[in-house]
């Protein structure tokens, strides 16, 4: 029977083979207090009814169907496919998802302790719409770390400039969240960042600025960490620190520099 929705007919179908599985959860009562994995995946035999299933989709009949479902009416029914060749003076590749940096020294602990991440990663759990809903904590034991310590891994200087900004402002977003949290910066101070940005930086109340290179990572007895790092040939060290932010060389990853090479010849 053909029906109405949204002032458009409908034709419904039904012939489909079988209704969709349920994803199996845990209980409401055994999500509290943890992070607990909550869908638990389908079993091999389920898993392989639904993917049976999803292959017995159609060809497109001209229902306008998938028309009528969608609001900002995007699919155009009356549109011929045709080659477009264009010319440009620059194209400029967004990498999305696929974040590539050059390797990180080993002596900082990166993919060892849970509680050393990039300045990518800590850019998500910033973001209101990443894994922690904005919520700022620790890896290693989900609490709010009081002490973070972004550290450079690299100290040329055409990055210096850009990553120091990203880090100052990644601390500044996290002390504004946490209002008894304290954040230092290891780092190499280029001319330009002396000259543009230092005096504002000292402003920033529980901000401590570095103008080192940071060399060790270590964890201490009590499960937090030490930066160690070198200041006008002394050695010295950051204690007590709940999370430590490395902030990243980034890099074109080997399918856009092939990529990129390709547009250039």
């Amino acid at each position: 029977m053909i029906y109405e929705k949204e002032k458009r007919y409908i034709i419904p179908f039904d012939d489909v083979p079988s209704a969709r599985a349920k994803m199996p959860e845990i209980s409401v009562e055994e999500r509290r207090g943890n992070f607990k994995e909550v869908e638990l995946g389908f079993p091999e035999d389920v898993a392989i009814k639904e993917a049976k299933r999803c292959l017995s989709c159609r060809r497109c009949l001209g229902c306008a169907l998938c028309w009528a479902e969608c609001k900002a009416e995007a699919i155009d029914f009356s549109m011929q496919d045709e080659e477009l060749e264009l010319e440009f003076d620059e194209i400029i590749i967004t990498a999305g998802q696929d974040n590539a940096f050059y390797p990180i020294k080993e002596e900082f602990k990166y993919g060892i302790y849970p509680n050393v991440i990039t300045d990518i990663k800590f850019e998500r759990m910033l973001s209101e719409t990443g894994p922690t809903d904005g919520l700022i904590m620790s890896p290693l034991n989900g609490e709010i770390p009081r002490r973070i310590a972004f550290i450079q891994s690299y100290s040329d200087e055409d990055h210096l400039i850009s990553s120091l900004i990203y880090g100052v402002n990644e601390a500044i977003i996290s002390l504004h969240r946490v209002k008894d949290m304290e954040a230092f910066i290891v780092s190499p101070l280029c001319p330009e960042f002396k000259e543009k940005y230092l005096d504002k930086v000292k402003q920033i109340e529980r901000l401590k600025l570095i103008d080192a290179n940071a060399e060790l990572v270590e964890k201490s007895e009590d499960g937090k960490l030490k930066v160690f790092y070198s200041e006008n040939g002394d050695k010295k060290e950051i204690d007590l620190i709940d999370l430590v932010v490395v902030l990243t060389k980034p890099r074109l990853s080997d399918y856009y520099s092939k990529l990129q090479s390709q547009v250039q010849s």
